[in-house]
C-alpha cells in the first residue's frame, strides 16, 4: 500500500511536470504544482497556479477560473501555497493540520464568488525555534520533512530556522584549527541535543555522533534547503558569533577565550574575543565551510550570552558589531536574527548593529512583551513570535486571547513588528494556535476571536454544527484561556515524580494548577461528542476527542491523588488503598486512551530514532538519546529531569506508572508501621533510559476505538467531578511567583 501511494505521487508529479513544461512554467510554479499534487492528489488538476509579478510584498490572489477551475496567484511558492490553504480553509471549509486533514471536496470544487487578494503587512513569517529540532524533530527523515515544509508553506512561513546538518560544518571548521576528527566530534552534541549546543548552552551532550550520522544530516539538510529555496523561503542557518569549544586553548594557547561558565550543570562553549586576530580567521573559515556545503545563505541565527553567560567588563557593543561585520563580509545582504529571550538582546548589544540587517525574534510576545518594555527593541526590526509550547509537553494551552490582544497593541506601537512567527519549543500539538497565527499573517487587523473560533470549528470538522462551535467557544475560554502566571501548559500529575506535595512536574515555573472549572470543560467535550455519529471517520475529530479527554483525565486525577495523600496523613490504610488504586487505574486508562492515536505513542518516537540510524552504533545512541531527553534529560540527577515530560502511551505504562507504584508501596508500608527505604527514583529512571527496544518494545501503530473509549472514560471518571463532596471549583495557585523575562527558561 505504501509503495502504491508513493508510485501514485510520482506519477502525479510527472504529469504535473509535463503540464508545466508544456506551458513554459517556472521553477516556482513547478514546485508549487508538486506541493499541490501531494496535498490534493484527486483535485490538483482543478487548480490553475500563476505567478504575481506586480508586488514586492507577500501576496496571493484567488478567483474563479474557466471550466470550474480555481485560479491561485502568488508572489512566490509560499504565497501560492498560502492562497491554496486560504481557499481550503475559508471557501472549501477544509483543514490541514499536524494532527490530520479534513478535506472533503467532492467532484466539483466550491466556487469563489469574488476575487480575493491578500497582501501581508509583514515582511517575514518566521517559523520554528531551536528546541523544536530536538523536542519534536530529531528523528525525522526526508519524507516527514517534506510534509513539514509543505505545511510551513501552506501556513505562510517564509523564514524558517534550519539547523539540520551543522555537524559537518563544525567538523570541517574545527579540523582547520588543529582538531582531529574524533576531537571535533567530542565537541558536537548527540542527535537529541543539537539545539542547546548550537545556542551555546553546552557541548558534547549525548555524543559523540558517528561519521555516518554526520553524513546523513548533511544530505538531509541539502534537500531541505533546496526545497525551501524553491518555494521562496529564506532559511536561517547558524552564523559565527564567536562560540568555540571551551578547550580551544589546548590547541591554540594564545587564543583569547571569554569563559562563559556553566549552563545549569553543563560547561558552556567559550566565546572567542573579537579583538583576537583569530576571530577574523575563524569567522572566514566558518562561512567558507557553510557555503561549501549549503551554498549562499542570506539569514543567520546566533546569540551571545543566551540564558546566562558572563558579560561583566566586556564591551558588548563592539563584540556585536564585529560579529555582524564578519557576517556581512561573507554576504553583504545577510540578516542577523537574534532571540528576544530572558532579557536578551541587551541594548548595548543592539547598539552595535546595523539597523537594516538586524531582526529580533521576540520568542514569547504573548506573555513577556519585551517589545513593549524596550520600545520595540530600541528601534530595531523585530518579529512578534510565540512560544506557547515547551519541551514536547502534551497539554492544551495557547493563551489565544493574549496573542490577539498583544498583537493588537504591538501593531499600534511606535515600532510595530515586521514579522509574525511561531518559535515553539515543540510542535505537533495545539493546532488551533498555529492556525490562528497562520490566519493573522494575512490580516491587516486582528480578527474577532469569537467569530474566528466558530469558523475554526466548522473547517476543523467539515460541518456547520452548533455543538462543535459551542464546544470550541468553551475550550477558548477554559484550556486556551489566559491566566496570571500561566505561561506553560498545565502539567499532568501523572508525569510528576511522586511526592506528598506535587505542585509541578518540571523544576521551572510551571504548575499542575487547573485554571478553569473542570465541569465546564467536560461539558464541552460532551457537546463535541454529540456529533460523533457523523464525524467519527474524520481524523481531526478523532484526534481532538482523544486530546481533550486526555486533558480531562489529567486534570481529574488530581482529586484521587489529594485524597490518597490525605488518607496517608490520617494513617487510614483502607482509604489510602482505595484512592491510590483509583489513581493508578486512571493512569492506566490514560495509557489505553492514548494508544488509539499515533501522535501519542512512545513507540513512534523510539522506533523513528532507531530507524534513522544507518549502523548499529548509531541506533544504540539514537535510542538512548531519545529515552533520556524525555525523562532524565541528562546522565546525572538534574533539575532538567522531566522537563520534557510527555503524556504518551507506553511512557505512562512503563515509566510513570511504575514510578508512582514505587512511591505508593513505600507509603503503604509506612502506614503499616514498617520502615522501608526511601525510593531511589533516579536509579529507576536511569535504568529505564538504559533499556533497549529488544528488552522492551512499544506499539508503533494505534489501536482501539477513540470515540467509544473517550465516551466510556467521560462516563466513568466524570462522576468524580460531578460529586460536590469530591470536587469544588476553587483555584489555589501553586505558582511560587510570576515570572519576569530574566527568569525565563
Amino acid at each position: 500500500m505504501i509503495r502504491s501511494s508513493k508510485l501514485l505521487l510520482v506519477f502525479i508529479s510527472v504529469i504535473a511536470f509535463w503540464s508545466c513544461e508544456e506551458h513554459g512554467t517556472s521553477k516556482t510554479l513547478k514546485t508549487s504544482y508538486d506541493l499541490l499534487a501531494r496535498l490534493l492528489p484527486d483535485h490538483h488538476q482543478q487548480f490553475i497556479l500563476e505567478e504575481l509579478k506586480d508586488t514586492v510584498n507577500y501576496t496571493f490572489e484567488i478567483e474563479q477560473g474557466a471550466n470550474n477551475k480555481i485560479v491561485v496567484r502568488g508572489k512566490d511558492g509560499v504565497s501560492i501555497a498560502s492562497g491554496i490553504n486560504y481557499y481550503l480553509k475559508h471557501i472549501a471549509k477544509s483543514h490541514v493540520s499536524w494532527s490530520g486533514k479534513q478535506i472533503n471536496l467532492g467532484e466539483t470544487l466550491p466556487k469563489v464568488t469574488h476575487k480575493i487578494r491578500k497582501e501581508s503587512i509583514y515582511k517575514y513569517h518566521y517559523g520554528l525555534g531551536y528546541c523544536a529540532f530536538n523536542y519534536t524533530m530529531p528523528w525525522w527523515n526526508w519524507e516527514r520533512w517534506e510534509k513539514e515544509i509543505d505545511f510551513m508553506a501552506l501556513n505562510g512561513v517564509n523564514m524558517p530556522l534550519s539547523i539540520i546538518g551543522i555537524e559537518e560544518v563544525w567538523l570541517n571548521f574545527l579540523q582547520r584549527f588543529g582538531y582531529s576528527s574524533q576531537e571535533a566530534k567530542s565537541y558536537i552534541s548527540g542527535p537529541a541535543y543539537t539545539s542547546w549546543w548550537l545556542m551555546g548552552n553546552l557541548e558534547g551532550q549525548g555524543g559523540p555522533v558517528t561519521d555516518a550520522w554526520i553524513a546523513e544530516r548533511t544530505q538531509l539538510q541539502k534537500r531541505i534547503l533546496e526545497r525551501m529555496k524553491a518555494l521562496g523561503m529564506t532559511p536561517v542557518l547558524p552564523g559565527f558569533v564567536g562560540l568555540v569549544p571551551s578547550n580551544l586553548t589546548d590547541k591554540l594557547p594564545e587564543a583569547q577565550i571569554l569563559d562563559q561558565g556553566k549552563w545549569i550543570t553543563y560547561q558552556r562553549p567559550g566565546v572567542l574575543h573579537p579583538n583576537d586576530p583569530l576571530f577574523d580567521e575563524m569567522a572566514k573559515a566558518w562561512y567558507e565551510e557553510t557555503d561549501k556545503l549549503y551554498g549562499k545563505i542570506n539569514a543567520f541565527a546566533g546569540d551571545l550570552f543566551h540564558e546566562g553567560g558572563k558579560t561583566n567588563g566586556l564591551d558588548i557593543t563592539s563584540i556585536a558589531a564585529k560579529v555582524q561585520q564578519k557576517m556581512l563580509e561573507y554576504n553583504p545582504e545577510a540578516q542577523w536574527t537574534l532571540q528576544g529571550w530572558g532579557g536578551n538582546p541587551q541594548k548595548k548589544l543592539l547598539d552595535g548593529l546595523n539597523e537594516d540587517q538586524t531582526i529580533v525574534v521576540e520568542l514569547c510576545s504573548e506573555y513577556f512583551k519585551n517589545w513593549e518594555k524596550t520600545n520595540g527593541f530600541h528601534g530595531k526590526d523585530w518579529i512578534f513570535s510565540t512560544i506557547i509550547q515547551y519541551g514536547g509537553n502534551i497539554g492544551l494551552h495557547g493563551r489565544i486571547p493574549a496573542i490577539a490582544d498583544n498583537l493588537k497593541q504591538a501593531l499600534r506601537s511606535g515600532n510595530p513588528p515586521i514579522g509574525l512567527g511561531t518559535s515553539w519549543e515543540s510542535i505537533e500539538v495545539n493546532d488551533v494556535v498555529n492556525d490562528f497565527i497562520s490566519d493573522m499573517r494575512w490580516e491587516k487587523e486582528v480578527v474577532d476571536l469569537d467569530k474566528w473560533i466558530s469558523n475554526y470549528a466548522i473547517r476543523r470538522y467539515g460541518t456547520d454544527s452548533s455543538n462543535s462551535q459551542e464546544a470550541w467557544n468553551i475550550f477558548l475560554n477554559t484550556a486556551y484561556g489566559v491566566y496570571d502566571g500561566h505561561r506553560r501548559p498545565t502539567e499532568s500529575i501523572f508525569c510528576a515524580r511522586p511526592s506528598l506535595h506535587v505542585k509541578k512536574v518540571s523544576a521551572f515555573t510551571a504548575s499542575i494548577d487547573v485554571h478553569y472549572d473542570q465541569r465546564k470543560f467536560k461539558d464541552a467535550i460532551l457537546l463535541l461528542l454529540k456529533d460523533s455519529d457523523k464525524l467519527q471517520d474524520e481524523e481531526t475529530y478523532k484526534y481532538d476527542v482523544v486530546d481533550f479527554t486526555r486533558q480531562f483525565m489529567a486534570n481529574v486525577a488530581q482529586i484521587p491523588y489529594n485524597e490518597m495523600v490525605e488518607a496517608y496523613h490520617q494513617n487510614d490504610l483502607e482509604t489510602f488503598n482505595m484512592k491510590s488504586a483509583e489513581f493508578l487505574e486512571m493512569l492506566q486508562d490514560q495509557d489505553e486512551l492514548l494508544r488509539s492515536e499515533t501522535l501519542f505513542l512512545l513507540g513512534r518516537w523510539i522506533n523513528d530514532a532507531r530507524a534513522l540510524a544507518t549502523n548499529n552504533e548509531q541506533k544504540i545512541q539514537n535510542e538512548k538519546n531519545a529515552r533520556m531527553l524525555i525523562t532524565t534529560w541528562t546522565e546525572e540527577e538534574s533539575i532538567l529531569r522531566d522537563y520534557a515530560w510527555r503524556e504518551w502511551s507506553g511512557l505512562l505504562a512503563t515509566y510513570y506508572k511504575p514510578r508512582w507504584e514505587l512511591f505508593i508501596n513505600e507509603l503503604r508500608a509506612r502506614i503499616k508501621g514498617e520502615k522501608p527505604k526511601r525510593v531511589d527514583f533516579y536509579t529507576f529512571e536511569s535504568q529505564w533510559v538504559m533499556q533497549t527496544w529488544e528488552e522492551q518494545s512499544y506499539a508503533t501503530e494505534p489501536t482501539g476505538n477513540q470515540i467509544e473509549f473517550a465516551k466510556y472514560l467521560l462516563e466513568k471518571w466524570g462522576k468524580v467531578i460531578d460529586d460536590s463532596e469530591r470536587y469544588v471549583w476553587k483555584l489555589e495557585s501553586s505558582l511560587d511567583k510570576t515570572e519576569s523575562p530574566e527568569d525565563a527558561r
